[in-house]
């Protein structure tokens, strides 16, 4: 079953990714599979089209060209959290799409194994590569086993492209390893590691302008930002505490929802609707709010949070 991303507590979320091993096919820096396609072949007319309006971006959807697989099976939710688990490999695509559609490339880089180097690049070329999007959200599909070692996960990855805000999407599978480091519980290692990707442009992304749930409020500035239970699992990559509060979504570390109503219930406490997708799910919720009056304490439906420095 899907779980979706474009940069805590829910269920799956996720984003992009780059490289490839032996039997897998080789990729370009965009993390596509390499069959010639670049964002310079878009003709220019295409990209002036796709200049349109900020709006809300609607990928294809699960059994569509481009969309992750129709696949309705229930998902075990506690599977993801054993490092042991097939399931923790989706979890991990999830936390490196997480990582870059935050903007923090060198934590998205670690995913990678051979620390990062399988990703075809160094640090600065991989950080750099990841620059030509303004927007990436990621969705993952139900990880399967490749023997003892290795699982393949199916990813869609769409957005935008800073150069004319042109919408992308890219599917294919991710190949991960289990790292035993990480198998074992060490602090600071992913139970599994990124070995190859074999994306590629495929489908069509639509943006729906105006007159949708989501244009109903922006959620205030104070309380946007990472959060998490404390300031030592901020730093954790395997954190299931985290909580991504952007203007119009509410993404957790299995989820993401995105806003359709705001209401001011007093000051520094807000009362916000969203529509979730997860797990191949959708389903809606309202949540209650509350910023502390320095702002480095954000509580949600009872559960208190820090700001991640």
């Amino acid at each position: 079953m899907p779980r979706s991303t474009s940069a805590a507590t829910g269920l799956l979320l996720g984003l992009v990714l780059l490289a490839g091993c032996k039997g897998a096919p080789q990729e370009n820096e965009s993390g596509a599979a390499d069959e010639g396609w670049n964002i310079t072949d878009i003709p220019a007319d295409e990209r002036a089209a796709a200049n349109a309006p900020a709006g809300e971006l609607v990928p294809p959807a699960p059994g569509e060209p481009g969309g992750l697989p129709d696949d309705r099976r229930p998902l075990d939710e506690s599977a993801a959290r054993d490092p042991a688990s097939v399931a923790a490999s989706g979890a991990t695509v999830e936390l490196f799409g997480l990582a870059l559609g935050d903007g923090r490339y060198d934590d998205a880089y670690r995913f990678w194994a051979e620390e990062g180097r399988r990703s075809g690049m160094n640090a600065a070329q991989f950080a750099e590569s990841w620059r030509k999007y303004s927007e990436i959200h990621v969705r993952v599909g139900r990880p399967e086993a490749q023997g003892e070692t290795a699982a393949r996960v199916p990813v869609q990855i769409y957005g935008r492209l800073r150069e004319g805000g042109v919408p992308f999407n890219l599917y294919g599978p991710m190949t991960l390893e289990r790292n035993p480091a990480g198998q074992r519980g060490e602090p600071g290692q992913p139970p599994w590691l990124i070995t190859a990707s074999a994306l590629k442009p495929m489908g069509e992304v639509t943006v729906s302008r105006g007159g949708t749930e989501g244009a109903a409020g922006i959620i205030p500035a104070g309380f946007q930002g990472r959060w998490s239970n404390s300031q030592a699992s901020c730093a954790k990559p395997g954190d299931l505490s985290r909580l991504t509060v952007k203007e119009d979504a509410l993404v957790f570390y299995e989820s993401e929802g995105k806003v359709t109503d705001i209401r001011q219930l007093a000051p520094g406490e807000i009362r916000v609707d969203a529509r979730y997708t997860g797990e191949g799910e959708t389903w809606s919720r309202t949540s209650n709010l509350r910023l502390s009056a320095d702002n480095r304490v954000l509580t949600l439906d009872g559960q208190r949070r820090v700001r991640c420095a």
